[in-house]
């Protein structure tokens, strides 16, 4: 048996000398190729280390920047290169100076993708042939220094070419590369020219199909398509009317974006462009102003913008703001639900500088005004009228229709004597039209509708005039109860109504530059007063019978009479706005009915015999 074993083993190593000699070839080869392998892999890697400095170093902006990298890694089959830990910044003292250059950055990132790049060309050619550029979470820092920034060098087209200067550094003529995306980057901008400085985090931005040409005099670029994001942005202006910005979510895409630009002059065009930012915040440069919108949407293609959640509020008090004026001045704040354009040419926006625009529809507006009437108005204040005011505006503007419904107004006021009056008008709803100063035709006309103290009905139209300042105004009233009114009316008059009904109000007239005339019909019923002009009873008692005996409880007095139908004239308050002149109007054709002038009685004794006459007739 151990015989038999002996041989074979004898048997079998006679018999296998060959495989164990390849086998240990092929060990053999393996070890001396993985070696080789190494070797050929770092000085390639090398190779290409080297040429991509050098490709670098070639460039005119090597005279103002220097690259470096860790290490370099690059995959033959794909032909895709990663860089590792990158560092482009400017040169402690550059190799040549260039006077007009007046801004720096800054580029540092833990890696940088180079995808489908000729690597023979890169080699053999020295020249970068690729597809696409990566850049992850990049640290980028911006400084400059002058109102229009210049980063790098530029190729001089006034140059005389000088064939046998071989060793001359290139300038960028023209660069081709299909993708380029940067994700995640945070920037630092430092503008001295402007005192500002911008924080940006989350910043990416990724396009395709570049094309950069310099021609004599003007670089030519185009994309094909561009898409820009920042999670948060916040900047701080020294000298501006805003001092504190910041929002998030800010999304811009462009397709076909073509741009000719030259020393002066900038020229563009685009297939279309979108915008989306949310958490707008804005601080006034006096901080005493805060401005914020919760979302803002912008479509080319539509042509439209939608605002969501506009806020406008001081951060002082009302006291602290009238204290900074030393005349009469308005207060406000307010918010807006949602303010839709529709219809906007974005065209002759951009490239004319004229806003054209169809519709603007704006929802749920809750405004507060304050007015301190302690402190003297100001006499060299002339506001104009309305239609005056568009014209005025250096921007060229037409916009066909505005409508705004939930309108809700709370107006206080603090008088002569310390009190605080109040009114409050609700559930409004306003449509503008025509508004223009593009060789403004026909009329600017405003209608409008509200509740006063959330009971009384008004509805007032409105006809500015572009040519003149003056404006044609009419309001309509239906029923009411005039106790409604109570604590509007005590707020501003030493009058309380006992009781009494209101069956109509109608006031038609004109407005020209210093007062308004026209016509008013009230109509009212079983008015009663009570009047407190004395701390004693007695006193109050006595002029609220005088006023009850005097003042016609009803208009028309009686059945069958006509109503009394007044003609009336305001004088205008020049310090004031157009709508003071409306209120102004109003009180003259209430008084007028009550207590009639010369003139509106001798009307109405013409009409009353006009009636009568009518009567004996029938």
């Amino acid at each position: 048996m151990e015989t038999l074993l002996g041989n074979n083993s004898v048997n079998w190593k006679k018999k296998h000398p060959i495989r164990k000699v390849i086998l240990w070839t092929l060990a053999s080869l393996f070890v001396i190729l993985s070696i080789a392998a190494i070797y050929i892999t770092r000085n390639f890697n090398q190779l290409l280390t080297d040429a991509l400095l050098k490709n670098f170093n070639s460039a005119l902006i090597s005279d103002v920047y220097e690259l470096k990298f860790e290490k370099l890694r690059v995959n033959l089959l794909q032909g895709n290169i990663k860089v590792f830990n990158v560092v482009l910044q400017p040169r402690q003292k550059p190799l040549q100076n260039y006077p007009y250059i007046n801004s720096s950055f800054s580029l540092r990132t833990r890696k940088i993708l180079l995808t489908d790049v000729k690597i023979l060309d890169l080699l053999k050619l020295n020249i970068l042939k690729l597809e696409k550029i990566e850049i992850l979470e990049p640290i980028v820092e911006l400084k400059i220094e002058n109102q229009i920034p210049i980063f790098f060098p530029f190729k001089d087209s006034t140059e005389v070419v000088d064939p046998d200067d071989k060793g001359k550094k290139n300038p960028i003529e023209s660069f081709v590369l299909q993708k380029f995306d940067l994700i995640n980057a945070s920037v630092h901008v430092v503008n001295l020219a402007k005192e500002r400085e911008l924080s940006v985090k989350r910043f990416s931005i990724s396009f395709r199909d570049l094309i950069l040409q310099q021609l004599l005099g003007k670089d030519l670029i185009s994309y094909n398509h561009i898409k820009i994001s920042i999670g948060d942005l916040t900047g701080k202006m020294k000298h501006e009317a805003l001092k504190y910005l910041s929002f998030k979510d800010y999304r811009l895409s462009i397709d076909t974006l073509k741009i000719e630009k030259s020393v002066d002059t900038l020229i563009y065009h685009f297939a279309d462009f979108g915008l989306g930012i949310n958490t707008v915040d804005v601080q006034t440069a006096d901080s005493i102003f805060h401005v914020s919108l919760q979302s803002i949407q912008l479509s080319y293609r539509d042509k439209a913008i939608w605002l969501k959640g506009f806020l406008f509020k001081p951060n002082v008090s009302n006291a602290a703001l009238q204290a900074k004026s030393k005349y009469q001045k308005t207060g406000f704040s307010g918010s807006i639900d949602s303010i839709n354009i529709i219809g906007l040419n974005f065209d002759s926006l951009i490239y004319s500088r004229k806003l054209f625009v169809e519709e603007i529809d704006i929802d749920n507006v809750s405004l507060s005004l304050f007015k301190d009437k302690t402190k003297p108005p100001d006499k060299k204040k002339f506001p104009q009228y309305l239609a005056q005011k568009i014209i005025a505006i250096p921007l060229p503007l037409r916009v066909r229709t505005v409508k705004a419904t939930n309108i809700n107004l709370l107006n206080v006021e603090r008088k002569e004597d310390g009190t605080t009056a109040k009114v409050t008008v609700g559930r409004g709803t306003l449509a503008a039209k025509n508004i223009t100063n593009l060789s403004p035709t026909g009329m600017l006309t405003l209608n409008a509708a509200a509740y006063i103290e959330n009971k009384v009905l008004v509805n007032l139209n409105v006809a500015y005039s572009y040519t003149k300042p003056q404006f044609n105004f009419n309001i309509r009233e239906t029923k009411f109860n005039l106790l409604d009114l109570n604590k509007l009316i005590l707020a501003y008059a030493p009058v309380k109504i006992c009781k009494g009904m209101v069956d109509e109000i109608i006031l038609s007239g004109t407005a020209y530059r210093t007062y308004a005339t026209g016509t008013m019909k009230f109509l009212y019923h079983d008015l009663n007063v009570d009047m407190k002009i004395s701390e004693k009873k007695w006193q109050n008692d006595v002029v609220a019978f005088a006023a009850n005996t005097v003042l016609p409880s009803s208009n028309p007095p009686s059945a069958g009479m006509p109503p009394r139908v007044v003609s009336i004239k305001a004088e205008r308050d020049m310090n004031k706005a157009g709508f003071n002149i409306i209120l102004r109007s109003l009180f003259a054709g209430m008084k007028e009915t009550m207590i009639m002038s010369k003139e509106n009685k001798k009307a109405y004794k013409i009409e009353k015999k006009k009636r009568k006459l009518l009567g004996n007739k029938s």
